[in-house]
């Protein structure tokens, strides 16, 4: 429940006024209660000493008289207790049962009136039920002269004093009530007033006025409300007129512009950036994921928003190239510059790529070749070193040529010349069928390899000409890399959680193992992690890069985990069809499949 102010001042004042009134009444207890009590006590230790004059002036009257005298004359209960703490004088018990009396030795009053020859208590009594003021002091033959006294006058006097400070506290707490509802109101009503402006104004009603004529803080309070009131009014208009002209400017320039807010939102996105990121939809209010998933994209926003500033960085997103420049804001949030260099990339993309990759791959056969070629040309050669050297020629050419193929799929499949053409299919049989080519050779290095394949595989529609070409190239590098006595295993969806989607499929090997620091670039065209074993084992350096083509155009997913010297496991996973669902269709249908991929 929310409470207004000038509910807050009434319960205030009425809990002020309710808590004094509480702790008089129980104050009662320590303002009266104990100083008469004590009193009391006094004036009982004082008439113990008259009776303790009396008992030792008349030694020969018999104990339990004396207490009955006693008792009579001063209206006490009066008890004589040997040294031993039997009782010997009551004056509240006949004579009779005086024997039934518990030993008094432990009573508080007693053992101080035997230790200090005076002793005082205040407890209860389970003989009269009740508390009783204790006084005892010793006489000269051992025995202990005791007086009791109750406190009920005592608690009743109190109790009387505690009801009148309570009904004269409820009437106080009525009036206060009263009053403070009155002041509460009278307080807070301009300051309901000017809630009520400031609540205006801020949903943008700015010609809002307070108009309060008081002399007091609260007068000042209002003035100053309206004073500010007229300044951002005035503030608002000149900074419209600006953040019309600046988005003006910002949306006629051919760089992407995206601002981000403190909160890591977009904030606004120019139609330059929406036409760089195929934006369709204006991305305000949006995470940034909305306008790119891409890794470096988020990596360059987190940076900018931690307080770094950003200097022209290379990106690509889909098929463009950009440069991006960033700058943190001084209050929060930043700035994106993205400029599409995308045409002047693309050439010196070929370029690059051709020198730096294809004539690097191809330098070594085409060395060997030439070589070979001319040491062929010597008449007087021997016959069989002329057959080694032509087995090496055909080696290399062999070894060109699947370059070459390699480098044709690659370039089909990235630039749409072939298409998905899925049909049902069993993983397994797949699987089989391709290893079977590679049976003698794994037998020759003994080599095991085995097929698991666990419960809930579902159903599979895929191309069976690449899911071939990933599974031929996933088993060349295993076997290439699995050193005798080793094994191969293909695990079809090994722990797939059930609603997952897809289905999972491992190619693991006991190899020599990939390094940590290689895993991340092993699906790049013509990366390798061991440069030189890789081609004196025949590797073009292009399998996983096709295999992670393939399994992206299917809608997968595809990754590696590796440690040296144990060995290597890929793993892809390929989306599962719905029961009754219509089967995976072309990403391209125009296009034409590549003869290579075909079973």
């Amino acid at each position: 429940m929310r409470l207004l102010i000038h509910h807050k001042l009434f319960l205030s004042f009425t809990a002020l006024v309710a808590a004094v009134v509480v702790a008089l009444t129980l104050g009662m207890e320590a303002v009266l209660r104990t100083p008469l009590i004590q009193q009391a006590s006094d004036d009982l230790g004082r008439e113990l000493s008259l009776a303790l004059e009396l008992y030792q002036a008349s030694p020969e009257t018999p104990p339990n008289d004396l207490a009955n005298r006693m008792g009579v004359l001063t209206g006490h209960r009066v008890t004589i207790i040997d040294s031993n703490g039997t009782v010997v004088g009551e004056s509240a018990i006949p004579a009779d049962r005086l024997a039934t009396l518990d030993n008094h030795a432990g009573r508080p009053e007693v053992v101080a009136a035997v230790r200090d020859g005076v002793g005082t208590s205040v407890r209860y009594s389970s003989s009269v039920d009740g508390d009783l003021i204790y006084s005892a002091r010793i006489a000269d033959d051992g025995r202990v002269l005791r007086f009791a006294m109750s406190t009920a006058e005592i608690d009743a006097a109190v109790s009387g004093v505690e009801r009148q400070v309570l009904r004269v506290g409820w009437f106080a707490l009525l009036g206060s009530a009263l009053f403070a509802l009155a002041f509460s109101s009278a307080v807070t009503r301009p300051l309901r007033r000017m809630r009520a402006v400031a609540t205006a104004m801020s949903s943008g009603e700015l010609s809002a006025r307070v108009r309060m004529e008081r002399k007091d803080e609260l007068g000042d309070l209002a003035t100053a409300l309206d004073t500010l009131a007229a300044q951002l009014q005035k503030r608002l208009a000149q900074l419209e007129a600006e953040r019309e002209e600046t988005g003006a400017l910002i949306d006629s320039m051919a760089e992407g512009i995206i601002a981000l807010d403190s909160r890591g939102l977009v904030r606004r996105a120019n139609p330059a950036a929406m036409a760089i990121f195929g934006l369709t939809q204006d991305p305000t209010d949006l995470p940034p994921e909305a306008v790119a998933r891409r890794q470096d994209f988020l990596h360059l926003v987190d940076r900018v928003l931690n307080g770094e500033a950003v200097p022209p960085t290379e990106l690509r997103y889909r098929d463009r190239f950009l440069v991006a420049t960033a700058e943190p804001m001084p209050r929060g949030g930043a700035v994106l510059v993205f400029l599409d260099t995308t045409e002047l990339r693309r050439l010196e993309g070929v370029r690059r790529d051709f020198v730096a990759n294809a004539s690097h791959e191809l330098k070594t056969p085409l060395t060997v070749i030439r070589g070979l070629a001319e040491t062929l040309r010597d008449d007087d050669l021997p016959p069989d070193l002329r057959r080694r050297f032509t087995q090496r020629l055909q080696s290399n050419a062999e070894r060109l040529q699947a370059i070459l193929e390699d480098l044709l799929d690659l370039s089909r499949i990235e630039s749409g010349g072939w298409k998905v053409e899925p049909e049902p299919l069993e993983l397994a049989q797949v699987a089989r069928d391709v290893w079977s080519p590679f049976a003698e050779q794994a037998r020759g290095k003994n080599v095991s390899f085995a097929i698991h394949t666990d419960a809930g595989a579902g159903r599979i529609e895929a191309d069976r000409g690449a899911l071939r070409q990933v599974f031929t190239n996933l088993f060349s590098n295993a076997l290439r890399y699995t050193p005798p006595g080793g094994r191969i295993d293909v695990r079809i969806n090994p722990a797939s959680p059930p609603g997952s989607g897809a289905t999972v499929v491992e190619v693991a090997d006991t190899g020599v193992g990939i390094s940590a620091k290689h895993l991340d670039r092993i699906f790049e065209r013509f990366y390798r992690a061991d440069p030189a074993r890789s081609r004196e084992e025949g590797g073009t350096g292009l399998g996983l890069a096709i295999v992670r083509h393939l399994i992206d155009r299917h809608g997968g997913t595809v990754g590696a985990e590796s440690q040296l010297g144990v060995g290597t496991t890929i793993r892809f996973t390929l989306p599962l069809v719905p029961e009754g669902a219509e089967p995976i269709r072309s990403l391209d249908p125009g296009s034409r499949p590549v003869s290579r991929l075909t079973p």
